[in-house]
């Protein structure tokens, strides 16, 4: 019995407050609540905002613009009464080196400068300063895209970029950075955090608590620790976020052209290690497999990573440029190329390449006008499946790649910076149209060259 009352004492233990909050307010968010039960969720305000729409529960959200709290106000998901502004932030510039840069101006003698893409609060900020000061135009083809204010920061600690705008209070955490100045405010308008209990937190006593604690006075100390300033009651509302006109073929036809040469810079080296792996025995052939096939499980971002930190090493200034997304996606498309082409040549026996060289042909003349020909119905179905891989490819192009328009977008990349701005939805709901086709159709002509493959081997 006291087994059981126990139980049930801990089924009616209250459920945790969850928070849902921008990736910029975690560290301040995180000393506050450290001795609260709480689930803190952090990410960038549109994508947290789109979840909540989508129905992920939360009692108590802080976004880094108001429009974004405006979508969940049309979605009766957070009711206008219990919204707050407590905050406020500022616009920094940032690098690793101690660069002279005295004025926003100067940025435009460096070579790479890391932004926030515009689908992010930090990204619109941003614009709106270059804008302002003519700035936007002369940079545009050195700015590297960050998915959202961390990435950003991330480029400049990883010594990707010159310099970058961030917020003030991601500089003020990161101490070996060097703030040069403080972007007039003048120039891009108060930003501002809008709190708000949802509909769901109003009802919980907790979150009520929770939600009094965090939009306090006293709560104000430690957000002014983390770099944050209190909003003042007068502030104007900040420029809406714009949407940017989209040219649909662009990022469709640049995704058809770096998954082609990512295609063709992956075959030979596949062809070469596929016909190695499948007719040689050698020490280390299982350790040459495992590295060959590892793109395959490891996250696209971690590949992403790891070839961006290869470049750097050695010295190749590919980051951040279209034959990086080449790369990135030969990377994630080649395991898949190797495994069909090392079945196909498998499926092929190899004494009909004996017998082509006892007849005098050398063993790579035997290979290509024996066994290539026989093997080609698996190699092709290889080529496309490989071709679509690399078509889709979003987390490694990301990480080495960026989101750069005009360079580096590529197809998923479009669609996630599409699907970041309110009323974007639409214009990514065509390119996933585009992108779903696209697909079935590589997908499709996969089964028929298997298919014939099996024939053939049946016959």
């Amino acid at each position: 019995m006291l087994l059981l009352f126990l139980g049930l004492l801990g089924t009616a233990e209250a459920a945790p407050v969850r928070v849902a909050a921008a990736s910029s307010l975690g560290p301040a968010l995180g000393l506050l609540t450290e001795d609260a039960k709480i689930e803190l969720t952090l990410g960038g305000s549109g994508q947290l905002s789109r979840q909540m729409v989508a129905g992920a529960p939360a009692d108590i959200v802080a976004l880094a613009h108001p429009q974004w709290m405006n979508k969940l106000i049309a979605a009766e998901i957070v009711d206008e009464r219990h919204i707050t502004t407590p905050l406020s932030n500022r616009l920094v510039v940032v690098s690793r080196e101690q660069t002279d840069l005295p004025h926003l101006t100067a940025l435009s003698k460096l070579q790479r400068i890391g932004v926030a893409a515009p689908g992010v609060p930090l990204g619109q900020y941003t614009a709106a300063a270059l804008a302002a000061t003519g700035l936007h135009e002369a940079v545009a083809g050195r700015l590297v895209l960050g998915a959202s204010a961390r990435a950003t920061l991330a480029h400049v600690h990883a010594g990707a970029v010159d310099a970058a705008i961030v917020y003030k209070s991601d500089a003020h955490t990161s101490e070996d950075l060097t703030t040069h100045f403080m972007v007039d405010p003048g120039l891009y308008g108060p930003i501002q955090y809008p709190f708000a209990l949802t509909r769901t937190g109003a009802t919980r006593p907790e979150a009520q608590e929770l939600f009094k604690a965090l939009t306090s006075d006293a709560a104000m100390i430690t957000y002014a620790a983390h770099g944050f300033e209190q909003s003042p009651t007068s502030a104007s509302q900040p420029a809406p976020m714009v949407t940017p006109s989209v040219d649909l073929a662009e990022p469709v036809w640049r995704s058809v052209w770096v998954a082609t040469l990512a295609l063709l810079l992956s075959l030979i080296p596949a062809l070469g290690l596929g016909w190695l792996l499948a007719r040689r025995q050698f020490r280390g052939k299982a350790i040459l497999n495992t590295l060959c096939l590892s793109p395959l499980v490891l996250p696209p971002v971690v590949t992403g990573w790891l070839l961006l930190v290869g470049m750097e090493s050695i010295g190749l200034p590919l980051a951040f440029t279209r034959w990086a997304a080449v790369i990135a996606a030969a990377a994630v498309g080649f395991p898949l190329l190797l495994i069909l082409i090392r079945s196909a040549i498998e499926a092929v026996d190899n004494r009909y390449e004996l017998m082509a060289q006892t007849l005098g042909l050398s063993p790579l003349a035997a290979f290509r006008r024996v066994t290539l020909p026989m093997a080609l119905p698996g190699i092709a179905a290889g080529c496309v499946l490989a071709f679509s891989r690399a078509l889709g490819e979003f987390g490694a192009t990301a990480m080495v790649a960026g989101d750069q328009p005009g360079e580096t977008r590529t197809l998923a990349l479009a669609v996630y910076a599409l699907v970041e701005h309110p009323g974007g939805e639409t214009a990514a709901g065509q390119l996933v149209a585009i992108s779903v086709a696209i697909t079935l159709v590589a997908l499709l002509v996969y089964e028929r060259l298997v298919w014939r493959t099996h024939r053939r081997t049946e016959g």
